[in-house]
Parts: C-alpha cells; structure tokens; sequence
C-alpha cells in the first residue's frame, strides 16, 4: 500500500481507504462465487477487531467497513489478501469487480451457464494488463435472468443472458445475441475501448456516444425496445433452497455476521447490489434481519449520515424509519445526509436532502435534480408522502 491515504471522492477499496468522519473506511469485493464461512467470520473480525464494528452491504455488492485508523487499515488489506478476500496487485484486484445474478446456480430459471462465464469474464480481466487506465469505479456484470430478471444487474458493461445467447449491454445500448465466447471477447474489447479513450472513461447516458465506442471495438449496438423490469427485493423464501435476509439500509454490527458465518456452514454467503444477503434455508431468528418482503424498513433508503459523513447534517437513518410507514408499497424513499446521494444514487419515488434539520423534496428523482419542495419539516413531509403517493395507495 502506498504511505498516503486517497482523497476524498476516490472510490475506496482494500489498497485504497477513504477517510470519513469515523475513520478511514475499506472496501471487500466477496468472490463471485459468494463467501464461505471463514471469510464471513475473517471480515466480522477485521470490522470488530480493527474497525468501529460496523459493515455495511453496497449498491455494487461490496462490504464496506467504516472506522478504521490509517494503519489498522493498512493491517485488514493485508490480513484480507492472505485469506483469498482479495489479489495482491491493485490494478488487478479493481478489476475483479463483477457483479454476478446473487440466484446463479441456485435458481432453475437463471442461465446454467451464469457462474461459468462469470468467471470466465473476470479470468480474462484480470490477465487483460491493457485496461489498467480504467477509472475505479468502473464495473462489469453477469446477468442470467430467472426471479431477479434481466435487466436487474447494473453495471457499466453487462452481459445479459437470452435464449439465442448473451448480448452485451453498454449503457442504453445493447449489442446482437454472441456465444458465450464471443461475449466476453466483447467485453474485452469494449472495456479496452473505454480504456483508451481519455474523453469517455465510462458508458454514457448519450447512446450515440456509447454506440461510437462500441464501433471502436469493432461492434454494434442497438436502443433494446423492453423497459427496465420491476421486481421483487430478494428477500424471504428464494427458490434453490435459499433465503433473502433484509438488512436495514444495508448495515450491520460485526456481531450479526458472526451469526451469519455460524448459520451457513458449508455453504456460500452472497450480498446483492439490494444491500441484502442470500443464504442457504434455514430457520433464522434475529432481530437484525429481514424476512418479509413487505416490511416497510425495505422502502427506505439512508446513508450513515452525521455520525460518519462530514457533509451531512442529520441523522437520516432515524428520519427514514420515522417515516417508514408513510411509504406505501411499491414505492422508494431515500433519506440523504448530503447531495452526493451515496445510499441510493439512482432516482426514487420521492428523494429528501437534509438541510440542518430541514429537508428539501425531489419527486420522482436524485438528490441531483430540480428540487420540487424546498426546507420542509418532517410534518410538511409526511404530507406530501400522503397526498403526491396516495395513487400507488390506492
């Protein structure tokens, strides 16, 4: 590791801790294959043992521990990479980022091939030294479909499995149906294309941009004609023998990983981009966790806020279940400690930004859109929940 901390705004792994307000914090990128027991319990120590006992499950799948000293930080990479948590090279282990369907090999419907060409795909980037130039942040994705459709994976690069093959999706576009071969080939050649391409470090929201990259890598894409699929949080009894277990804004003390490193015995431990875990069937009785779908805590977002963010102001976490049954199903609220959105970066039913004890009001958006209500109180608030989602009440 080298002797200076990133600054902020970098994206933080093992070889690289970001400093917040509680310490220096590290991301863990699990295996594809998920986590085995040791590990789960290797992780819960780190946190425990070195960190401020907390962990927290990712929008990308990730386990982010917080409250770490510089060099406590420095002691969980190393421990991390002696026990396979993570490659010893930092340009290598940024680019083990794959995102893979959380059901692979457990769900009938998910493509048989899923896992396989997962690891295929990570195989090939990992020994790809050309695409060292990429931004941290950029990621890739296996999507087989099955409970959890195609299109719920999110990444930059995709491949999204279908009945004549795998397409690659890019941003909004996606290309023909390609063997398993050719797709990850694809992949390659896309990702290297980013690489070398200094004006466009990531797929854009502007298709014509993106479908230039993808001539630059010898391919073409086309606007898929289907929406974005709705579907169910994973959460409660899954098919394979598997369970969903929600964990409120996707954090959790050290303590409650150690339960699970004891639940799962020999089986595999897998966090979803839902910030929730997907363990083997058993009974589970624990307070810390969810196993109904429909409970309310699963319609809310939050970050730490204050006690571990400089820039937030509030405690968002307690302001999001205060208002948790005023969210009907179907429906998302992400609370925010600033305007940098981190919880939940995508859009919501309706977004609040803390303000000081105050909160501005985005409808049907992020934290970085027009705000459609400004300096509200919680009262003003839970109005507006009542009066702007009562459609979907209904």
């Amino acid at each position: 590791m080298s002797d200076a901390p990133l600054v902020r705004g970098w994206c933080p792994d093992l070889f690289a801790p970001m400093q917040a307000r509680d310490g220096f914090l590290i991301r863990i990128r699990p295996p594809i294959e998920g986590l085995d027991a040791g590990q789960v319990q290797t992780i819960a120590a780190l946190a425990s043992d070195h960190g401020n006992g907390t962990i927290e499950l990712t929008n990308r799948g990730n386990l982010q521990l917080r409250g770490f000293s510089l060099d406590s930080a420095r002691l969980a990479g190393r421990i991390a990479i002696e026990c396979g948590l993570a490659d010893p090279d930092p340009a290598r282990e940024r680019r083990r980022a794959v995102l893979i369907s959380p059901l692979a090999g457990y769900d009938p419907a998910c493509h048989h091939g899923t896992t396989a060409v997962a690891g295929r795909l990570q195989t090939a980037l990992l020994a790809d030294d050309r695409l060292a130039s990429l931004p941290g942040k950029f990621g890739w994705g296996v999507d087989g479909g099955g409970l959890l459709p195609v299109g719920a994976i999110s990444a930059d690069l995709v491949l999204q499995a279908g009945q004549d093959g795998w397409s690659v999706r890019c941003g909004e576009v996606v290309t023909e149906a390609l063997n398993e071969a050719q797709a990850v080939n694809a992949v390659l050649a896309i990702s290297f294309a980013f690489a070398r391409q200094p004006e466009v470090k990531r797929p854009a929201h502007d298709a014509n941009i993106t479908k230039k990259v993808l001539e630059k890598a010898g391919l073409r894409g086309c606007l898929p004609s289907t929406t974005p699929p709705i579907f169910a949080l994973p959460v409660g009894k899954l098919p394979g023998h598997r369970v969903g277990l929600g964990v409120p804004f996707g954090r959790l003390p050290a303590s409650d990983f150690y339960f699970l490193a004891k639940q799962q015995g020999e089986d595999r431990l897998r966090v979803t981009p839902w910030r929730n875990v997907i363990m083997p069937d058993k009974t589970m009785d624990h307070p810390g966790f969810i196993m109904d779908a429909t409970d309310p805590r699963l319609r809310v977002e939050a970050c730490v806020g204050v006690s571990g963010c400089e820039r937030a102001t509030e405690d968002v976490a307690e302001t999001a279940l205060a208002l948790a049954s005023d969210v009907p199903p179907g429906c998302v609220l992400h609370v925010s400690g600033c305007v940098k959105g981190c919880a939940h970066p995508g859009g919501a039913d309706m977004t609040l930004i803390a303000r000081n004890g105050r909160y501005d009001v985005v409808r049907n958006g992020c934290t970085k859109d027009i705000i459609s209500w400004g300096n509200r109180d919680l009262p003003d608030i839970r109005a507006l929940l009542s009066r702007e989602l009562k459609e979907i009440r209904a």
